[in-house]
């Protein structure tokens, strides 16, 4: 019986993709099938954070809505559901920034009430905001409770800042309080908040009632050796706290130096000396005055003085374009 034949041998070219192309799979066109993909262990430490995250910003919309209500109870004047929802938001840890604003509000229109023991309570919903404290400290001034604004200055939890100051100098000073209003300045100083020019410029005027021009000039050297350079408002103060004491004179020597200073007069300038020469009734030196006025190109514009007097025949005459208003002094 013959031999059955051997099978022949593949031709050199399959030979070839055999040794290319894994043994599993021949056939250069069927792609190896794609690896499962490997199981990732869960992320169990993400879990609190995605909770806190979730509830931060569930607080920051119920937070942002009572905001929005607050602001309309305010603007409506309906002050006791204000105050009530305030009372609300105060367990916000942080106080919610938006609130300040409203709150501020809140406590100007209690304070305008009489209401402000309701109006202190607001503040714990203001967090560290300067605007609601500054709103407070100007109601309690407002309301003549100057200790209680001078104490809640000293315990603000935020620095005072220049407008804080201002408010209470200017509380102080209108209920003639002068020496606590210089304590107040040296406190601010010592606090490393800068006074401005109107710090200064309510001070003079309280020093000009109080204590006479001559202390107030010592106060407008400070000012300028403290680096705070006075404007022509601060200027006219002393002018007129010149001439408040009858010194006619020394006023117009005043004005005449005022742009030494570095102050240019203006008619306000001029119309403070002109009302001292009116009283004084010295209407020749008022005269020359109009006439100086004219020719810097500052035309008076108030011509009667605080007594109801009129300019002299020789002013109107000289000045026959200048229609007769009241001092605003």
């Amino acid at each position: 019986m013959a031999a059955a034949p051997s099978p022949a041998a593949p031709p050199s070219h399959m030979s070839a993709a055999l040794i290319t192309f894994p043994s599993s799979h021949p056939y250069p066109s069927l792609p190896a099938p794609p690896k499962p993909p490997t199981p990732r262990p869960p992320q169990l430490h993400l879990v609190p954070r995605v909770a806190a995250s979730a509830a931060t910003a569930r607080r920051s919309a119920s937070s942002t809505s009572a905001t929005e209500r607050l602001h309309a109870l305010v603007r409506r004047g309906e002050l006791d559901d204000a105050l009530r929802l305030v009372e609300s938001l105060a367990g916000l840890n942080p106080p919610s920034p938006a609130a300040a604003g409203p709150c501020a509000a809140l406590i100007k229109k209690l304070c305008a009430s009489g209401r402000t023991a309701d109006a202190r309570r607001v503040l714990g919903a203001c967090g560290r905001d300067v605007v609601a404290y500054n709103a407070m400290v100007a109601g309690y001034c407002g309301a003549g409770q100057l200790d209680a604004a001078r104490r809640l200055v000293a315990d603000m939890p935020v620095e005072p800042d220049a407008y804080t100051y201002n408010t209470l100098i200017r509380g102080l000073c209108g209920r003639g309080r002068t020496s606590n209003a210089l304590a107040v300045l040296d406190d601010m100083l010592r606090r490393g908040c800068l006074p401005d020019v109107v710090t200064y410029t309510i001070l003079l005027e309280a020093t000009c009632k109080r204590n006479g021009y001559k202390q107030a000039m010592k106060l407008l050297d400070e000012m300028r050796d403290k680096g705070c350079a006075p404007d022509i408002i601060t200027y006219n103060v002393v002018l007129n706290g010149i001439c408040q004491e009858g010194r006619v004179d020394d006023a117009m020597e005043f004005l005449e130096n005022l742009p030494s200073y570095g102050g240019e007069p203006n008619t306000v300038s001029y119309n403070i000396v002109l009302k001292g020469l009116f009283t004084a009734e010295r209407w020749e030196d008022a005269e020359k005055l109009m006439e100086e006025m004219a020719h810097k190109g500052c035309p008076p514009n108030v011509c009667t003085n605080a007594s109801g007097r009129q300019l002299s025949w020789i002013a109107i005459r000289k000045c026959s374009h200048i229609v007769p208003l009241t001092f605003l002094f």
